[in-house]
């Protein structure tokens, strides 16, 4: 028998692409989650009361959320997971990713969320594909949603978590009939860091303003100790955000990890 700890990544998988136990024939191709960002929200503050930036058990964190280890407590966890609030430690616990330290961090939550939202495959390409348009009515949408790559059987429920996360993100500010960026102040990129060590290094003296020497400090205490090819390119893309919303910088950054020919 399975120790009943261990994250099952089958299941955590289906929620995440939007696969259905009652759709064998047709699976989706595109990750996207069942549950909305307020529901990852959940999970990343519950570790954060828990265990701060260190591994949370399964076991504790389905209390800390009072849940039990079942297929919702899977759900919302994936759905925190594909939002990269969250990331797996070992078989049986979870951590705060960088942007999910970012979120419950006061005065970042704005561009935690921003990227968070972006970090759904599903949104991040109909942001893309309607970026400047208007969105197309309800089932217009949905038929969209189904040519990149949902099965026509979840479209429906991939359309409502997609607009409650674009919500909560702040994409629907001019309106809900257009995904517009939310315009951050430099506040949001600039909590509080450790303090300065005894030795800077020689970027210190670079001339950077402070919020932007600070902005730079805290990218490089959040870079993972055991430093994957998967959290490398996560904590890229979180830099690559923080930085184009620092500097004004228009248009996005395609962050790849290339293996090397064998």
């Amino acid at each position: 028998m399975s120790n009943p700890t261990h994250i099952d990544d089958d299941l955590a998988a289906d929620h995440l692409s939007g696969e259905g136990d009652d759709d064998k024939h047709e699976r989706s191709t595109i990750a996207f989650p069942y549950l909305d960002l307020s529901a990852a929200e959940e999970v990343a503050n519950a570790i954060w009361g828990r265990t701060g930036s260190g591994p949370c058990p399964v076991d504790e964190l389905a209390a800390a959320l009072t849940m039990t280890l079942s297929g919702a407590f899977r759900m919302k966890t994936a759905t925190a997971r594909i939002f990269g609030l969250v990331e797996k430690d070992g078989r049986s616990a979870f951590r705060l990713s960088p942007n999910g330290l970012r979120l419950v961090s006061p005065g970042s939550e704005a561009v935690a969320r921003v990227e968070a939202f972006l970090s759904v495959p599903l949104y991040s390409k109909i942001y893309e594909t309607y970026r400047g348009r208007l969105l197309p009515p309800d089932k217009a949408l949905e038929r969209e949603i189904q040519s990149f790559g949902v099965s026509s059987k979840q479209t429906d429920k991939a359309r409502q978590a997609f607009e409650r996360s674009a919500r909560q993100a702040g994409f629907f500010e001019a309106g809900d009939d257009r995904l517009v960026r939310p315009k951050l102040p430099d506040a949001n990129l600039t909590e509080a860091v450790a303090a300065p060590q005894a030795s800077p290094p020689q970027w210190a003296a670079s001339g950077l303003p402070d919020d932007r020497l600070a902005l730079i400090k805290q990218l490089v205490s959040y870079l993972p100790e055991q430093l994957t090819n998967a959290k490398l390119a996560q904590w890229l893309r979180a830099a690559e955000m923080n930085l184009r919303f620092s500097h004004n910088v228009e248009g996005e950054i395609k962050i790849e990890i290339v293996r090397p020919p064998q």
